[in-house]
């Protein structure tokens, strides 16, 4: 399906508006909680843009790759500094992206399709999905990403456990607030 630009532009917007403040709530959110709490920075508890990855992959699949791409570099950039602009980190956030994607296709082939055009959503698919995704693509950052450098194996395997958990939170945050949208656009 081939749109108009003006409507292929509202779609971006919409995609980068949504990235961005997954992003800054998420940061917004990790500094309270550190804080708080008196924490050293820690992977985030509740990684927001990752349940806007799943979303956007739900509807657009693939083609939400470069709805979301430019938006989350420049979030990160903003929010992280100039190292997520190096190759290899560009590249894992382009990996970790494209898993949410490919986790739809993987469970499409598997006879599982999240993404039933006209059909109504499915949540519980969305979050295997989701998992599917954060699993996929929390891999390369573990194991290769400037996160886990010097780190111990046991060290990297809880590192993995609590991105992807974060992850999860951002994912059911993110799908209980489109849920609550749907819900208001259906009864408003």
């Amino acid at each position: 399906m081939r749109l108009h630009p003006v409507q292929a532009g509202l779609h971006f917007a919409a995609a980068s508006a949504a990235m961005f403040m997954a992003f800054v709530l998420c940061d917004g959110l990790n500094h309270l909680a550190r804080l708080q709490a008196h924490l050293t920075p820690q992977p985030h508890a509740v990684f927001l843009p990752h349940g806007v990855a799943v979303v956007f992959a739900w509807i657009y699949g693939w083609a939400a790759m470069p709805l979301l791409y430019p938006a989350a570099l420049v979030s990160a950039w903003l929010l992280i500094g100039s190292a997520v602009l190096e190759p290899l980190n560009m590249l894992l956030l382009g990996i970790k992206l494209a898993a949410v994607s490919l986790a739809f296709d993987l469970f499409r082939w598997a006879g599982q399709d999240a993404r039933g055009v006209g059909q109504a959503a499915n949540w519980k698919m969305l979050v295997a999905v989701g998992l599917a995704g954060s699993l996929i693509g929390n891999v390369p950052r573990v194991a290769v990403g400037p996160c886990c450098d010097g780190m111990a194996p046991g060290e990297k395997l809880g590192t993995y456990a609590d991105v992807v958990a974060g992850d999860m939170a951002g994912l059911i945050f993110v799908l209980l607030a489109v849920m609550l949208v749907f819900r208001a656009l259906r009864h408003g």
